[in-house]
Protein backbone atom coordinates (compact mmCIF):
# COMPACT_ATOMS: atom_id res chain seq x y z
CA UNK A 1 0.00 0.00 0.00
CA UNK A 2 1.77 3.25 -1.04
CA UNK A 3 1.70 6.37 1.44
CA UNK A 4 -1.18 8.10 -0.38
CA UNK A 5 -3.60 5.32 -0.35
CA UNK A 6 -3.02 4.98 3.23
CA UNK A 7 -4.01 8.81 3.53
CA UNK A 8 -6.65 8.40 1.23
CA UNK A 9 -8.29 5.49 3.20
CA UNK A 10 -7.62 7.65 6.58
CA UNK A 11 -9.33 10.39 5.27
CA UNK A 12 -12.07 8.35 3.85
CA UNK A 13 -13.04 6.74 7.05
CA UNK A 14 -12.78 10.23 9.02
CA UNK A 15 -15.42 11.58 6.95
CA UNK A 16 -17.26 8.20 7.55
CA UNK A 17 -16.89 9.23 11.30
CA UNK A 18 -18.69 12.13 11.01
CA UNK A 19 -21.25 11.67 8.97
CA UNK A 20 -22.10 8.35 11.32
CA UNK A 21 -22.30 11.07 14.12
CA UNK A 22 -24.33 13.64 11.97
CA UNK A 23 -28.47 14.23 12.16
CA UNK A 24 -29.88 14.30 9.37
CA UNK A 25 -31.11 17.71 9.82
CA UNK A 26 -27.18 18.70 9.21
CA UNK A 27 -27.76 18.19 5.47
CA UNK A 28 -30.04 21.04 5.67
CA UNK A 29 -27.72 23.25 7.51
CA UNK A 30 -25.44 26.52 5.90
CA UNK A 31 -22.09 24.51 5.89
CA UNK A 32 -18.77 26.72 5.85
CA UNK A 33 -17.64 26.76 2.67
CA UNK A 34 -19.84 29.74 0.98
CA UNK A 35 -23.06 28.93 -0.73
CA UNK A 36 -22.94 25.40 0.52
CA UNK A 37 -25.05 23.12 2.98
CA UNK A 38 -24.38 20.28 4.58
CA UNK A 39 -26.35 18.85 1.26
CA UNK A 40 -23.44 19.78 -0.48
CA UNK A 41 -20.40 19.29 1.51
CA UNK A 42 -22.00 15.41 1.58
CA UNK A 43 -21.93 15.12 -2.22
CA UNK A 44 -18.71 16.87 -2.73
CA UNK A 45 -17.15 13.98 -0.59
CA UNK A 46 -19.23 11.26 -1.97
CA UNK A 47 -17.99 12.83 -5.40
CA UNK A 48 -14.54 12.23 -4.22
CA UNK A 49 -15.25 8.53 -3.61
CA UNK A 50 -16.82 8.05 -6.94
CA UNK A 51 -14.07 10.12 -8.53
CA UNK A 52 -11.54 7.91 -7.50
CA UNK A 53 -13.63 4.42 -8.32
CA UNK A 54 -13.74 5.78 -11.75
CA UNK A 55 -10.11 6.74 -12.35
CA UNK A 56 -9.11 3.42 -10.56
CA UNK A 57 -11.07 1.25 -12.50
CA UNK A 58 -11.43 2.97 -15.96
CA UNK A 59 -8.64 5.80 -16.18
CA UNK A 60 -11.80 7.85 -16.85
CA UNK A 61 -13.94 10.10 -14.56
CA UNK A 62 -17.13 9.26 -13.63
CA UNK A 63 -20.45 9.65 -15.90
CA UNK A 64 -22.68 11.28 -13.07
CA UNK A 65 -22.10 12.38 -9.28
CA UNK A 66 -24.08 10.48 -6.43
CA UNK A 67 -26.68 12.58 -4.90
CA UNK A 68 -28.02 13.34 -1.31
CA UNK A 69 -30.67 10.13 -0.93
CA UNK A 70 -33.00 8.62 1.82
CA UNK A 71 -29.99 6.86 3.20
CA UNK A 72 -26.64 9.19 2.74
CA UNK A 73 -24.91 6.89 5.44
CA UNK A 74 -25.59 3.75 3.56
CA UNK A 75 -24.57 5.37 -0.19
CA UNK A 76 -21.22 6.29 1.31
CA UNK A 77 -20.40 2.51 3.34
CA UNK A 78 -21.55 1.29 -0.29
CA UNK A 79 -19.76 3.56 -2.78
CA UNK A 80 -16.80 3.37 0.05
CA UNK A 81 -16.41 -0.65 -0.43
CA UNK A 82 -16.84 -0.73 -3.96
CA UNK A 83 -14.06 2.21 -3.77
CA UNK A 84 -11.20 0.87 -1.91
CA UNK A 85 -12.01 -2.40 -3.35
CA UNK A 86 -11.22 -1.31 -6.84
CA UNK A 87 -7.88 0.19 -5.18
CA UNK A 88 -6.83 -3.04 -4.18
CA UNK A 89 -5.66 -4.27 -7.07
CA UNK A 90 -1.64 -4.69 -7.90
CA UNK A 91 -1.00 -1.90 -10.39
CA UNK A 92 -4.25 0.19 -10.37
CA UNK A 93 -2.26 2.88 -8.44
CA UNK A 94 0.60 2.75 -11.15
CA UNK A 95 -2.24 3.26 -14.04
CA UNK A 96 -2.85 6.67 -15.41
CA UNK A 97 -5.79 9.15 -14.90
CA UNK A 98 -6.69 11.15 -17.62
CA UNK A 99 -6.55 14.62 -17.24
CA UNK A 100 -9.16 14.32 -13.81
CA UNK A 101 -8.48 18.52 -13.81
CA UNK A 102 -9.03 19.05 -16.97
CA UNK A 103 -6.59 18.95 -20.31
CA UNK A 104 -4.69 21.61 -18.81
CA UNK A 105 -3.43 20.11 -15.71
CA UNK A 106 -2.78 16.76 -17.94
CA UNK A 107 -2.85 12.91 -16.90
CA UNK A 108 -1.68 11.79 -13.27
CA UNK A 109 -1.11 8.48 -11.99
CA UNK A 110 -4.23 7.33 -9.79
CA UNK A 111 -1.61 6.92 -6.73
CA UNK A 112 -0.63 10.48 -7.27
CA UNK A 113 -4.79 11.21 -8.10
CA UNK A 114 -5.34 9.58 -4.95
CA UNK A 115 -2.84 11.51 -2.39
CA UNK A 116 -4.55 14.76 -4.04
CA UNK A 117 -8.21 13.67 -2.87
CA UNK A 118 -6.90 12.77 0.48
CA UNK A 119 -6.00 16.41 1.06
CA UNK A 120 -9.55 17.41 -0.66
CA UNK A 121 -11.14 15.38 1.94
CA UNK A 122 -9.75 16.64 5.03
CA UNK A 123 -10.97 20.38 4.88
CA UNK A 124 -14.51 18.88 3.20
CA UNK A 125 -14.38 16.38 6.91
CA UNK A 126 -14.11 19.50 9.08
CA UNK A 127 -16.95 21.72 7.06
CA UNK A 128 -19.42 18.57 7.59
CA UNK A 129 -18.48 18.17 11.16
CA UNK A 130 -18.88 21.67 11.85
CA UNK A 131 -22.35 21.87 10.05
CA UNK A 132 -22.92 18.78 12.06
CA UNK A 133 -21.82 20.22 15.21
CA UNK A 134 -20.05 17.33 16.13
CA UNK A 135 -16.45 16.92 16.58
CA UNK A 136 -14.08 19.36 14.82
CA UNK A 137 -10.77 17.42 15.63
CA UNK A 138 -8.50 16.11 12.78
CA UNK A 139 -5.56 13.71 12.55
CA UNK A 140 -2.54 15.35 12.68
CA UNK A 141 -0.72 13.28 9.94
CA UNK A 142 -3.73 14.25 7.16
CA UNK A 143 -3.68 17.91 8.31
CA UNK A 144 0.11 17.75 8.08
CA UNK A 145 -0.51 15.91 4.44
CA UNK A 146 -3.47 18.52 3.33
CA UNK A 147 -1.34 21.34 4.24
CA UNK A 148 1.64 20.64 2.52
CA UNK A 149 -0.32 19.13 -0.80
CA UNK A 150 -2.63 22.60 -0.79
CA UNK A 151 0.60 25.20 -0.60
CA UNK A 152 2.13 23.00 -3.16
CA UNK A 153 -0.14 24.71 -5.79
CA UNK A 154 0.27 28.02 -7.32
CA UNK A 155 -1.85 30.67 -5.47
CA UNK A 156 -3.68 31.14 -8.73
CA UNK A 157 -4.78 27.93 -9.00
CA UNK A 158 -5.59 27.47 -5.43
CA UNK A 159 -7.75 30.59 -5.34
CA UNK A 160 -9.44 30.15 -8.73
CA UNK A 161 -13.08 30.50 -9.00
CA UNK A 162 -14.42 27.22 -7.58
CA UNK A 163 -11.58 26.04 -5.34
CA UNK A 164 -10.66 27.83 -1.92
CA UNK A 165 -11.88 30.94 -0.75
CA UNK A 166 -8.89 33.94 0.66
CA UNK A 167 -6.75 32.87 3.38
CA UNK A 168 -7.81 34.10 6.61
CA UNK A 169 -4.93 35.34 8.69
CA UNK A 170 -4.50 32.45 12.24
CA UNK A 171 -4.65 33.81 15.04
CA UNK A 172 -1.24 34.14 17.55
CA UNK A 173 -0.54 30.47 18.77
CA UNK A 174 -3.15 28.78 16.63
CA UNK A 175 -2.71 25.16 16.21
CA UNK A 176 -1.41 23.34 12.97
CA UNK A 177 -5.10 22.48 11.99
CA UNK A 178 -6.34 25.95 12.46
CA UNK A 179 -3.83 27.31 10.62
CA UNK A 180 -4.28 24.46 7.64
CA UNK A 181 -8.44 25.17 7.69
CA UNK A 182 -7.29 29.36 7.95
CA UNK A 183 -4.81 28.72 4.79
CA UNK A 184 -7.69 27.36 2.91
CA UNK A 185 -10.03 29.98 3.54
CA UNK A 186 -12.04 28.96 6.90
CA UNK A 187 -12.52 30.54 9.66
CA UNK A 188 -12.58 28.95 12.59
Amino acid sequence: MSDNLRLYTSAVYAFEHVLKMAKPTAFNRKAPCEGWTGKDVFEHGIGNLAMIKAFASTGKGPKSTPKLGADPLGAWLKLRDQTLAVLDHPHVLQSIAKDPFGPEFGPMPVDALVGFMAADLVPHTWDMARTAKVDERLDATLVKHTMATWKGLPEEVLRMPGMMAAAVKPAAGADAQTKMLNFLGRTV
